[in-house]
C-alpha cells in the first residue's frame, strides 16, 4: 500500500488525516508549533434506546386505517392524498453520532513557518510528522492500537523543548482532574440532538424525562524525560526530548439498541486502566502489536496501474495531485493512474479503520465527525449509504469489517418487530431509511420519498448476505443470520398485496428520495416500484441458501417465500427504459442522484437488460454527489461501459467545491457529498474492484470494466465468489498472468474464468494457486487447467 504525504501544515479538519480501530478514532492536525488530535469514540451517540419512544406512538388501529386509506388513494390515482394519510405513521428522527473531545500539544519556541512533513502510512496505520527546526528535528508519531484500544502519540526532539498539553470536550463536563502525570475528563452526552434539516427543533437538549443519555470519559497518561507542572487546564512539560502520550476513551454504551449501563466514573476507570496497561507494556511493544494486527487485517491486497516515477505526480502532495490531474488536458487515467490506485488503497484503509468486529458499523462519516450537529446526524442511512460503506468488504478481502452489520441487524430485528406489527399489521420486523446506535426503526418525519420506504432492513440483509456468497459466513454466523432473514422475509410476505391479475404488489411503494410529477405536485408513492420488486426478489432468493447454511432448510416459512416469489412482477422495461415508479411517471429531477431502479444491475445480481440500464445512466448523466458517482462507477463497470468508467473517474478525482450535489475530493482525499461522506471513498474502492474482477454470474470475469488507458497493471488478493483469491497481471488491456486459489474447500473445484468473451474452465484448489498464462490458449476449450504452483 501507499501513503499520504504532505509538505505543508494542516489547514482544517478536512486537511487532517484519520486514524482509527473501529472504536477509537482521531483526526491528526499537524502544524510546526502544535498537534491537534480530534477524538471520536464509535459509541458516542446522543439520546438512548428510549429516544424513539419519546412521543405517543400511533395506535395499531389508527395505523391500519391510515394504511388502508393510503392504499385506496394510490389505487384511485391520488398519491398526494396517500402521502398525507401515511404521515401519521411517522416518528421524529434518529439520534446523532458526536465528537467527544480533543487533545492538543503546543510546542514553545517553534515558528509557525518552520518546515514540516506529515504522512499517513496506510500499511502501518501510523501518522508521522517531522518538523525541521533550527535546533534540530522534532518528530511525532501517532497510531490507534486495536489490541490495547488506545491512541498513542510519541514525540522526540533533538534538543530539549517545552510542551503544553491540554484536553477538552464539547460535551457537558462532569469532572476534570489533571495532575503532573495523568488527566481524566468525564462528560455526559446530550439527551437529544436534532438533525440540521429539523430547523424548528433545538440543536441539542441536555435533559429529557425518560431518557438516560450516555456518560463517558477521556483518560490520558504520559511519560517524559523533563519536568511537569499543572497550570490551570494545561500541563506544562519542560525540557523534554521524549514524550509518550496515551489516550483512551470510554462510554456507558452497552450495545446496539440497549440502554446505557454504569456511569462516567466507571467509564473513566476502564479507560484509565487501558492507559496504564499500554504504558506498562511499553510503547515499542504496543506499536509492534498494532502494526502486526493492522497488516493482518489488510492482508495482501495491492493494486498498481503501471507505477509512477518518484519525480512524477507521486512527488506532489495528494491534494496537489488531485488539482493537477483535474486541470490536465489528458484524463487522470493517463496523467496519474497511480492516484487511482492510491484512492483504492485509501478506501480499504478507511473501511478497516472505521469498522471492526465488536464495534459499531461505519456511519455516514465512518468513524470521524467534528460537529455537534453533524450533517444528517452522521447516522446510518439505509437506502444506500450504509450498505455502500460495505460493498468493498468482501471483494477486497476485508470480510470481517462487515460483522458490525450483523450486530445492527440483530438489534433492528428485535426493535423493528413492534413497528412491523403496530404500523403494518405484519409479522417479522421492519426498518426504514434511517437508523442509529439505538436501532431506530420507525419511519422518520418528513417527505414520503425517504420516510415511507419500508425496505431498509431488506437492503441490509441483502448486503450482509455477501458474506455467505463470498464464502466468509461461519456456521455460527449463519445460525444468527437466519432468524434475521426469516423475520425480514416474513414481513415482506405480509407487506405484499394482492393484484387483480394474480400477481403480488407493494403499495405504498417509493423509489428512495426521488419524486415524480402529479396533478397535485411532486409525489413519491406508487405501486411496486422497480426498487421494491428487485430487492424483495433478491431477499426471497437468498433466504433458502441462508436457511440451509443455518441447518434450517425445512423451515415452513420457506414454502411461503417460494410461493410469494413466484408471484412477484419482474421490473418493467418499456421502450428500452427501466420504469422507476409506474408507466408514464415523469421524474421531477431527471438527473437525480439515486438510481434505485437499477438495484438489480448493481449491487444486486437478479439482472436487468444491459441496454436498459445504460439508457437510464445515460439519461441521468454522469455528474452527481460523491456516493452517487461511486454507484454509477460500479454500475458502468459491471456493464462493461469502459468509456463511461473513464469519464466518471475524472469526476471522482476533482477537487471538492461548494455546489449542489457535486462530488470530488477534499484536501485529505475524503470524498465530498458535499459535505464529507465516507461512502464516496468506500464505494469508489468497491467500484474499482468491480472494474477488475466480477463474479456475480456463472463465471469469474476479468477486466470487464477497465478503461482503455489503464491498459497495464497488476492486482493482488482480490476475492471472487464463492471464495476465490485472484492475483492478476495485465498488459494491453488483456490478462497475462492469472493466479487463482480457493480460500476454503467448499470453493475449490472447476470454475469458469472469462475475459472479453473467452471462457476457460480452470481447476482451482486450496493449496498452491493455479497459475496460468492467459496468452497461452488451452489445449481445448473444455480442458481444465491444473495447478502448476506459484510462478
Amino acid at each position: 500500500m501507499g501513503e499520504l504525504r504532505y509538505r505543508r501544515p494542516s489547514v482544517d479538519w478536512l486537511d487532517s488525516l484519520p486514524l482509527g480501530n473501529g472504536r477509537t478514532g482521531a483526526m491528526v492536525s499537524a502544524r510546526a508549533e502544535s498537534v491537534l488530535l480530534s477524538l471520536n469514540d464509535g459509541t458516542a451517540w446522543s439520546g438512548s434506546a428510549s429516544s424513539e419512544d419519546r412521543d405517543e406512538r400511533v395506535s395499531p388501529e389508527r395505523a391500519a386505517a391510515a394504511l388502508a386509506a393510503a392504499r385506496r388513494a394510490i389505487e384511485l390515482g391520488r398519491p398526494a392524498d396517500a402521502e398525507r394519510e401515511l404521515a401519521v405513521l411517522q416518528n421524529r428522527y434518529t439520534q446523532a453520532y458526536l465528537p467527544i473531545g480533543e487533545v492538543r500539544l503546543d510546542i514553545a519556541g517553534v515558528a509557525p513557518e518552520t518546515p514540516l512533513e506529515r504522512s499517513l502510512l496506510l500499511d502501518d496505520a501510523v501518522h508521522a510528522i517531522t518538523v525541521a527546526g533550527v535546533r534540530g528535528d522534532i518528530e511525532h508519531e501517532s497510531f490507534v492500537s486495536t489490541p490495547q484500544n488506545v491512541l498513542v502519540h510519541r514525540l522526540t526532539s533533538a534538543t530539549p523543548i517545552d510542551v503544553s498539553l491540554t484536553a477538552a470536550t464539547p460535551l457537558a463536563v462532569l469532572t476534570d482532574r489533571r495532575t503532573a502525570r495523568r488527566a481524566r475528563l468525564t462528560f455526559r452526552l446530550p439527551a437529544d440532538v436534532a438533525p440540521g434539516h429539523e430547523p424548528d427543533e433545538p440543536a441539542a437538549i441536555d435533559h429529557l424525562d425518560g431518557i438516560t443519555p450516555l456518560e463517558g470519559a477521556i483518560a490520558l497518561g504520559w511519560e517524559h524525560d523533563g519536568e511537569a507542572s499543572v497550570d490551570g487546564d494545561r500541563v506544562r512539560l519542560s525540557g523534554i526530548t521524549r514524550l509518550v502520550l496515551v489516550v483512551a476513551t470510554e462510554t456507558t454504551f452497552a450495545g446496539i439498541g440497549r440502554e446505557p449501563i454504569g456511569d462516567a466514573d466507571g467509564a473513566a476507570a476502564r479507560a484509565g486502566a487501558r492507559v496504564e496497561v499500554a504504558l506498562a507494556i511499553g510503547i515499542d511493544a504496543v506499536r509492534e502489536r498494532h502494526v502486526a494486527t493492522h497488516r493482518a487485517l489488510l492482508g495482501g491486497v495491492s493494486l498498481s496501474f503501471g507505477g509512477d516515477e518518484p519525480s512524477g505526480p507521486a512527488a506532489l502532495d495528494p491534494d496537489e495531485r488531485v488539482r493537477r490531474a483535474s486541470s490536465a488536458a489528458d484524463p487522470v487515467t493517463t496523467t496519474d493512474p497511480a492516484l487511482l490506485a492510491l484512492l483504492f488503497e485509501y478506501g480499504r484503509y478507511l473501511l478497516a479503520a472505521s469498522s471492526r468486529p465488536g464495534g459499531l458499523p461505519a456511519t455516514l462519516q465512518g468513524l470521524w465527525n467534528a460537529e455537534m450537529r453533524p450533517p444528517w446526524s452522521s447516522n446510518y442511512t439505509l437506502n444506500i449509504n450504509t450498505e455502500m460503506n460495505y460493498w468493498a468488504a468482501e471483494p477486497t478481502a476485508l470480510a470481517d469489517t462487515q460483522l458490525p452489520l450483523l450486530d445492527l441487524l440483530d438489534a433492528l430485528a428485535d426493535r423493528g418487530r413492534a413497528n412491523a406489527a403496530r404500523l403494518y399489521g405484519a409479522r417479522g420486523w421492519v426498518a426504514h431509511h434511517n437508523s442509529d446506535a439505538w436501532a431506530y426503526s420507525s419511519p422518520t418525519r418528513g417527505d414520503a420519498s425517504w420516510s415511507q420506504w419500508v425496505l431498509g432492513g431488506a437492503w441490509l440483509v441483502r448486503q450482509f448476505d455477501e458474506r455467505r456468497r463470498f464464502g466468509s459466513l461461519t456456521t455460527h454466523e449463519a445460525e444468527r443470520f437466519w432468524p434475521i432473514v426469516a423475520g425480514c422475509a416474513a414481513f415482506l410476505v405480509d407487506w405484499l398485496v394482492e393484484a387483480g391479475d394474480g400477481a403480488l404488489d407493494t403499495r405504498p411503494s417509493t423509489s428512495p428520495e426521488n419524486q415524480y410529477a402529479s396533478d397535485a405536485g411532486p409525489v413519491s408513492v406508487t405501486t411496486s416500484s422497480a426498487m421494491d420488486r428487485s430487492l424483495i426478489r433478491e431477499v426471497f432468493a437468498l433466504a433458502p441458501a441462508v436457511a440451509r447454511a443455518a441447518g434450517a432448510g425445512d423451515d415452513p416459512l420457506l414454502t411461503e417465500i417460494a410461493a410469494a416469489a413466484a408471484r412477484l412482477r419482474p421490473v418493467d422495461v418499456i421502450d428500452g427504459d427501466v420504469v422507476e415508479w409506474h408507466a408514464g411517471a415523469v421524474a421531477i429531477d431527471p438527473h437525480h442522484r439515486h438510481v434505485s431502479h437499477l438495484f438489480a444491475a448493481f449491487p444486486g445480481d437478479s439482472g436487468l437488460p444491459d441496454a436498459a440500464a445504460r439508457h437510464v445512466l445515460d439519461a441521468r448523466g454522469d455528474d452527481s454527489t460523491g456516493w452517487s458517482l461511486a454507484w454509477k462507477l460500479a454500475l458502468r463497470a459491471r456493464l462493461g461501459d469502459t468509456d463511461a468508467v473513464g469519464r466518471l473517474l475524472e469526476l471522482v478525482t476533482r477537487p471538492a467545491a461548494d455546489g449542489h450535489f457535486r462530488g470530488g475530493l477534499y484536501a485529505n482525499l475524503f470524498a465530498a457529498h458535499p459535505p464529507f461522506q465516507i461512502d464516496g471513498n468506500l464505494g469508489y474502492t468497491a467500484a474499482v474492484a468491480e472494474m477488475l474482477v466480477q463474479s456475480h454470474g456463472d463465471a469469474i470475469v476479468l477486466l470487464r470494466g477497465l478503461p482503455a488507458a489503464l491498459d497495464r497493471g497488476s492486482v493482488r488478493g482480490l476475492v471472487a465468489r464463492p471464495g476465490i483469491v485472484v492475483d492478476l497481471d495485465w498488459s494491453g488491456g488483456a490478462p497475462t498472468r492469472v493466479a487463482l486459489r480457493a480460500r476454503h474447500a467448499s470453493a475449490a473445484g472447476i470454475h469458469v474464468v472469462e475475459h472479453d468473451g473467452e471462457r476457460r474452465s480452470i481447476s482451482i484448489g486450496t493449496d498452491a494457486p493455479t497459475v496460468i498464462d492467459w496468452r497461452t490458449p488451452p489445449t481445448s476449450p473444455d480442458h481444465p487447467f491444473r495447478s502448476r504452483g506459484a510462478v
